[in-house]
């Protein structure tokens, strides 16, 4: 039996979508969102968080075409984690969410003005 793995975000990208092609026919897009929490420390700062995003296909194509730094998203995906040796055999790892799904929650009107 498999086990749930389920993330939902909401959050503003940090930068613009990286897109690239991989094994010919496929696509990625990777990025990254703050997500600011609702709970300010002593001093009256407020945490925020930064998540990894990882989208394949028409969904990264979609990103690429529609998002940039500043959009506010909402992801809902799963967390998956890369481990790897870096150059000195030290294993190395990094949770990500990989998007089934990405509402894109800024207005395009927004984009298009502050564009001009």
């Amino acid at each position: 039996m498999n086990n749930l793995s389920i993330v939902v975000l909401d959050g503003n990208l940090v930068a613009d979508p990286e897109i690239k092609s991989v094994k010919g026919d496929k696509s990625v897009a990777n990025f990254s969102i703050a997500v600011n929490h609702e709970f300010a420390s002593k001093e009256g700062n407020h945490h925020v968080s930064y998540f990894h995003i990882e989208c394949w296909d028409k969904l990264a194509a979609s990103c690429g075409q529609f998002l940039k730094k500043g959009s506010r998203i909402t992801i809902r995906g799963e967390l998956r984690q890369d481990r790897w040796k870096d150059e000195s055999g030290k294993t190395q790892s990094r949770v990500k969410i990989v998007a089934q799904a990405v509402r894109f929650d800024s207005k395009q009107k927004k984009h298009e003005e502050e564009a001009a």
